[in-house]
C-alpha cells in the first residue's frame, strides 16, 4: 500500500488515520480500503520488490552455514 507522500499528511476525518494513495491512478483511498474506489486496483498488493531484494537472506545465512560446516569438519578431525 502506498502512503500519501505529499508534504501535508492527509488524515481521515472519521478515525484520524493516514489516507493512502492508489499506485495505479493516484486516487485517494481510506485507511481501511482494500480496493481503490476509482480504478478498482487491489491496494494491499503494494509495490513489487525486485527478486534480488530477497537474496539478503541467503547472504546472511552463508556465514552461518560455512561456520557450521567448519565446526563439523573440525569435530570429525579431533
Amino acid at each position: 500500500m502506498l502512503l500519501n507522500h505529499s508534504s501535508e499528511e492527509e488524515r481521515c476525518a472519521h478515525c484520524g488515520l493516514q489516507l493512502h494513495q492508489c499506485a495505479r491512478c493516484r486516487g485517494v483511498a481510506g485507511p481501511f480500503d482494500r480496493f481503490c474506489g476509482f480504478c478498482g486496483y487491489e491496494m494491499v498488493q503494494g509495490e513489487r520488490r525486485p527478486l534480488w531484494w530477497r537474496l539478503w537472506f541467503l547472504a546472511a545465512l552463508l556465514p552461518v552455514a560455512l561456520g557450521l560446516a567448519y565446526g563439523i569438519a573440525q569435530a570429525r578431525v579431533h
